[in-house]
């Protein structure tokens, strides 16, 4: 077995949270190994406790999770700093690059003056510093505690599973008490019902007490070519390619998107990276039926021009503006009038 088909057969047992006799014992193999890890977790978090960040010589404001992907940081990140740019603040972004489909769209969205990788985050705010930057952006920070955060944004996914199983056990990086350090949490929501999302507000007001929190509604659409360019939307059955942690959300909501459309999806492992034969085995299996990526993929499949008449790309983005009292942060943290 390929590592991508691991890590997607991982995915895939943790959303079913271990449904079926199969899945149960996969779990309960896995179990011995939740604990010296929730152990690991709790020791290095008792020493940050101890040992504070130093200070940055520009605010930061972090965006992460707690689990290993899934809950909409990149979109998240591209409204903030789209937020940040609306009032006149540049804003950098600060991005490790473990997926570089991440660090290609925040390129192409923002110019690759703003967009600073590499695993040290710390050099990296200091080079945005002396680049003029007023801010950064910290992409997946929640868990990078070395570098100070005047903000810390937390993102759950309402389709996060639970209970919280903690890696390898399950998705979770850290407990969901961990939740309390943050100094805002989003709700984010892609297809779970209303009901959900209120339980995971409910869950996080028990954890994380007098910590303010927003729902953030993740809404597909739009239409564009491998391009970027405008596209018309696909008029009959498409396959859908989704490298991503979530491929069946991305599906559901291409479904909710063209109701009556047939969709099929072909689910690779989060971020990975296309091969010919992948891009020839994906042209075979379409027939005649539109391609349909997400932005993370069409960075990556671009580069195949045998892909490029067949393949259309759906948008994703948050809805709406930050609300209160996030918006008066941000204008406080960027030093500029709330919009």
């Amino acid at each position: 077995m390929t590592a991508g088909r691991l890590r997607r057969g991982l995915h895939d047992l943790w959303e079913s949270g271990g449904s079926g006799g199969a899945g149960k014992v996969a779990l309960g193999l896995l179990a011995p190994a939740e604990l010296p890890f929730r152990l690991a977790v709790a020791a290095r978090n008792a020493r940050y406790e101890r040992e504070p960040a130093p200070p940055t010589p520009i605010p930061v404001v972090s965006v992460g999770n707690l689990t290993v992907g899934g809950t909409g940081k990149t979109p998240v990140v591209r409204w903030l700093a789209e937020w940040f740019r609306g009032a006149g603040v540049p804003a950098a972004i600060v991005v490790r690059g473990y997926g570089a489909d991440e660090v290609a769209l925040y390129r192409r969205w923002f110019g690759d003056g703003a967009v600073f990788v590499g695993r040290d985050r710390i050099a990296l705010v200091d080079a945005a510093a002396a680049r003029g930057h007023r801010l950064a952006l910290l992409d997946d920070g929640f868990q990078h505690r070395r570098l100070r955060r005047a903000l810390d944004l937390l993102l759950v996914a309402a389709e996060d599973p639970w209970p919280v199983r903690m890696l390898p056990r399950g998705p979770y990086r850290e407990p969901l008490a961990s939740a309390a350090r943050a100094t805002h949490l989003l709700v984010t929501r892609r297809t779970a019902c209303r009901e959900t999302v209120a339980t995971w507000r409910e869950r996080l007001r028990g954890a994380a007490p007098g910590v303010p929190g927003q729902v953030a509604e993740l809404r597909m659409g739009g239409w564009r070519d491998l391009a970027g360019s405008t596209a018309e939307a696909p008029a009959g059955d498409i396959l859908a390619v989704a490298s991503i942690a979530r491929p069946q959300a991305f599906l559901a909501g291409l479904e909710a998107l063209l109701p009556g459309v047939r969709a099929e999806l072909a689910g690779f492992a989060d971020h990975h990276v296309y091969t010919a034969r992948d891009v020839a085995d994906l042209l075979g299996r379409r027939g005649d039926r539109t391609v349909v990526c997400t932005g993370k993929d069409a960075v990556k499949l671009a580069s195949f021009p045998e892909m490029r008449p067949h393949c259309v790309v759906v948008g994703f983005r948050v809805a709406g503006e930050p609300q209160e009292p996030l918006r008066s942060a941000l204008a406080e943290v960027g030093g500029c009038a709330s919009r």
